[in-house]
């Protein structure tokens, strides 16, 4: 439905002029053509969208199920899902004094915004945690992780950080997951179970994470 409203905008942009050789009469629009076909190079659909958005000036559509609100979130949420790959893979940034040291892996096969798997040092203190695009209405939730044993994680900042622990359970927790190609999660709370992610390079890309906290 955007991508109908981006090609709208586009047509009518063309049809303003009477000929489309105009353009190059004006260097304004001349560009402005070159910049749009900029846009339809790129593979990404969302990329390609936001470039046709900056192009054309097309005002943002109403908010849909894939819109996240950004007024509840803890900042070392939103810093998670600002840095989150755009695949599977592992990726560490020091966000500094915001959120610390966070290494973030995107689950498997999920519709965008996908939950993070998160990893994250600050102020000294390991943490590791599953961060949720939509706040999860419990205070506590049963979870097993990989192959190890039925656990109780917390749920923090809202609903959106569920955390499985601080310190040693946490860093306990990460050495057991190092030795396995992806982790899946069961829990009853359908927003947790199944959600499986691929770690590889995560072992790699924590180590700066390790190295902080002395682990």
């Amino acid at each position: 439905m955007r991508e109908m409203t981006v090609i709208r905008v586009m047509v009518r942009h063309l049809l303003i002029s009477p000929f489309l050789t105009l353009a190059f009469a004006f260097p304004a629009l001349a560009g402005q053509l070159e910049e749009a076909h900029a846009c339809v190079q790129k593979a990404d659909r969302l990329a390609r969208l936001a470039c046709f958005d900056r192009v054309f000036g097309t005002p943002l559509l109403a908010p849909s199920a894939m819109t996240i609100p950004r007024s509840n979130q803890p900042e070392r949420w939103r810093q998670a899902f600002a840095q989150a790959s755009q695949d599977d893979t592992a990726v560490y940034r020091d966000t500094g004094r915001a959120a610390g040291l966070l290494v973030t892996v995107p689950a498997l096969g999920a519709k965008p915004p996908r939950p993070l798997l998160v990893l994250q040092c600050q102020n000294n203190i390991t943490e590791l945690s599953v961060m949720l695009p939509q706040a999860l209405d419990a205070e506590r939730v049963r979870v097993v992780v990989g192959t190890q044993g039925a656990a109780s994680w917390r749920v923090r900042d809202g609903g959106y950080v569920v955390s499985g622990g601080r310190g040693l359970p946490a860093i306990r927790t990460v050495k057991t997951m190092l030795s396995e190609p992806d982790v899946r999660f069961n829990a009853q709370q359908s927003e947790l179970d199944g959600l499986v992610f691929d770690l590889t390079g995560f072992s790699d890309a924590i180590r700066p994470v390790r190295s902080a906290c002395g682990w």
